[in-house]
């Protein structure tokens, strides 16, 4: 797994914190960080809250991320 490069810059481009995500999708801080430093997978349905937040695609969020790691 890699970091969520694309999640963390549209955070940060929004000049939220992760723990201001983690309550907006009801999860633990420390979860969410291990999950947007790419310890751990977001489940379907909390990416598709993130998205959500971020008026986003899932695309737009993870896709780029993952070929990255594919390749």
């Amino acid at each position: 797994m890699t970091k969520n490069v694309n999640l963390y810059v549209a955070r940060r481009e929004r000049d939220m914190h992760q723990k201001e995500i983690a309550k907006m999708i009801g999860m633990h801080p420390q979860t969410y960080h291990e999950k947007e430093r790419g310890k751990k997978d977001f489940t379907i349905s909390e990416a598709k809250m993130l998205a959500q937040i971020f008026d986003c695609t899932l695309n737009d969020l993870f896709m780029e991320d993952k070929l990255k790691e594919l390749s």
